[in-house]
């Protein structure tokens, strides 16, 4: 009798965990797409060398942003579904005069994560027939005078108050990174800008960005922005040990990896 009790048990639970499993998949939100990613370094040169050498192709520098009025700039590498971005502090001076006309943002926090231990992490969202009303987290508007007259970004609040989740925003239409299904599309670029064709195509045979994984110390998953980021398709937020992003390409027909820590809080997955 006992073992049949325990039986059925051991059934209904395995039923339950199917069925949260199944309504998980459901609530996928259909508002919230990423449009790239970013991990703050300290060392942006060997940080960029490290996926060159795994056969990433790099933007070049003299084509890559500074982020004028913020203080920092970015290496970029491209892929046909999104980027990613090394931020890093360009102008010490002009990072710190950014942070105090915008106090609510969490540039220094995140630009000092060696220190304080905040994730590196910054996660860039795009909202399907954009709407600022369908941001399902309280946030802070950002506009520097590089954007259009009108246009702003949209920070998660609490990226500021709390550092153990990634960094949060939201672009607008007009810097959403571009997306292709295939190399050919590539071909859709105009032909003044054809050359940039070249930074989507990987050494590694690296295409499109499959799965992206990133793990946080003692996180709540319980946030309004943790559960966002959780109903985003292809994107899972978890509490682990330490921070960490892995990032896998092409549902990882290729079976590699390679671990780049510990200058690059990075797995990468081919």
């Amino acid at each position: 009798m006992k073992n049949y009790i325990l039986f059925l048990v051991l059934i209904f639970s395995l039923l339950s965990c199917k069925n949260e499993k199944t309504e998980i998949t459901k609530n996928f939100s259909t508002d919230l797409q990423t449009d790239h990613f970013n991990i703050w370094v300290e060392n942006p040169k060997k940080a960029k060398q490290q996926l060159i050498n795994i056969g990433f192709t790099a933007v070049p520098d003299s084509l890559s942003k500074i982020h004028e009025g913020q203080g920092t700039a970015g290496k970029y590498f491209n892929f046909l579904n999104g980027y990613l971005e090394l931020i890093f502090v360009y102008n010490q001076d002009e990072l710190i005069e950014n942070n105090e006309n915008n106090i609510e943002l969490d540039f220094t926090e995140r630009a000092n994560f060696r220190k304080n231990g905040a994730s590196p992490y910054g996660i860039a969202l795009k909202v399907k027939d954009y709407n600022v009303s369908k941001i399902p987290f309280q946030k802070i508007r950002y506009h520097q005078d590089w954007m259009e007259e009108n246009a702003s970004i949209y920070s998660a609040k609490i990226s500021k108050t709390n550092l153990n989740e990634p960094s949060i925003f939201v672009v607008y239409p007009k810097i959403e990174s571009e997306r292709f299904e295939t190399l050919d599309d590539l071909k859709s670029i105009p032909e003044q800008y054809a050359f940039y064709s070249a930074f989507y195509k990987h050494q590694n045979g690296a295409q499109k960005i499959t799965d992206v994984i990133i793990t946080s110390n003692q996180l709540n998953l319980n946030t309004e922005t943790i559960k966002a980021l959780n109903s985003v398709e292809n994107l899972t937020v978890k509490s682990g040990k330490q921070h960490l992003m892995e990032l896998h390409f092409d549902n990882d027909i290729q079976g590699k990896s390679f671990d780049l820590r510990p200058e690059l809080p990075l797995i990468i997955y081919l």
